[in-house]
This record gives C-alpha cells, structure tokens and sequence, in this order.
C-alpha cells in the first residue's frame, strides 16, 4: 500500500511540476503581437508619395519598391528609392511645377527634418536639358530636401555642358546647378571650335 501511494504521489508531483514549467515559458505567439521600438509601424511596396511644403506646393515626388516607417525616431528606409524634386523658386501659384532633379540610389533613410540619405549607385541627373550641371555619380550622399543641398564625401563624378570632372567631398545646390569638389580633382573640357 505504501508503494502505490508513493507512486501516486510521484505522478501528482511531476505533472505539477511539468504545468508549473508552462506556466513559466515565453510564448512567441503573444510576444509577436507586441510590437518593439526596432520594428517598422509599417512596410509598404511599390510606393509613390507626394509631398507638399507648408505653404502648399508641391516639394518632390517619390517612388520606392519598399517603404518602411519607424515611429521611434520618425526615420523612413527606402529600398531602389527615386525621388523627383520640383523647381523650388516658382514665381506664382498658376505657374505650373517643373521637375528639376531625379534621385536614385539602391537604399535612402529620410529623417523627420527632411534630410535624405542615400547609399549605393547614387545618380542626381538634371531633367532639364540647359542646365549647366546634368548628371552627380557617387556611392553616397546627402540631400537636404528644403533646400537641394548636396553633399558627399566618397568619390564624386560630375557630368555637365561640355566638362567632366571627378574628386572628393562634395557641396553644392541642386537648384542652383553648383557643385564645388575640395580634394582630388581631376577635370576634363571640352572646346568647341566654331
């Protein structure tokens, strides 16, 4: 009698034990639905945004084939971005906006400031054919949207009416069609002879 009460007593004790042990597991169902701080508010594909400055015009358009939006920090990361920026300058609210530079890159993260990173195969390429300045090659750079600020401090190539030239750290304006080079700088011009 003895025996089969010590069994029974066993058997009562492991499966206490062995539901006191599930009790205490994680379950990863329930911590997926919690959403982390590192985690996107959203992921979006094959997106195109318009975005519009306070007082109302059109500042740039963009495209990506993946949005993701963080709201820790306000940042978005953009997957093979292209992002179109308007003439800044437009005389009167009848005047119709004009693309005056498009964007592309491999990867971008754009700020709450609106500050626009770009990293790998980065081209700027005018879309007017006047301007003096047409194309910037580079593996990375930095935009300020607001202004069309322009920076990077990798290896440049710019590409313009009649001139090519290549070098380190970059400024310019976008909207102003200047580029200034501080290091390495090698230029090439043509001369047309008339």
């Amino acid at each position: 009698m003895n025996i089969r009460w010590n069994i029974i007593l066993s058997v009562i004790a492991l499966g206490l034990l062995a539901w006191f042990y599930r009790l205490n597991q994680d379950d990863n169902h329930f911590t997926e639905l919690i959403k982390s701080e590192d985690r996107p508010e959203y992921i979006g594909q094959k997106m195109e945004t318009v975005v519009y400055s306070p007082s109302g015009k059109k500042q740039y358009l963009a495209t990506s084939l993946q949005v993701e939006y963080y709201t820790a920090d306000g940042h978005t990361d953009f997957q093979q971005p292209k992002v179109t920026l308007l003439e800044l300058n437009v005389p009167n609210a009848n005047t119709e906006e004009k693309e005056s530079w498009e964007l592309r890159a491999d990867k971008a993260r754009l700020t709450k400031d609106n500050m626009l990173y770009l990293e790998g195969n980065v081209v700027a390429q005018s879309l007017s054919p006047l301007s003096r300045l047409q194309r910037i090659e580079t593996e990375s750079a930095v935009v300020n949207l607001t202004t069309q600020d322009i920076r990077s401090d990798k290896m440049v190539t710019l590409n313009g009416q009649n001139f090519s030239s290549t070098g380190l750290k970059l400024t310019g304006n976008l909207q102003q069609q200047v580029a200034n080079l501080k290091e390495q700088v090698k230029t090439h011009y043509e001369i047309n002879k008339q």
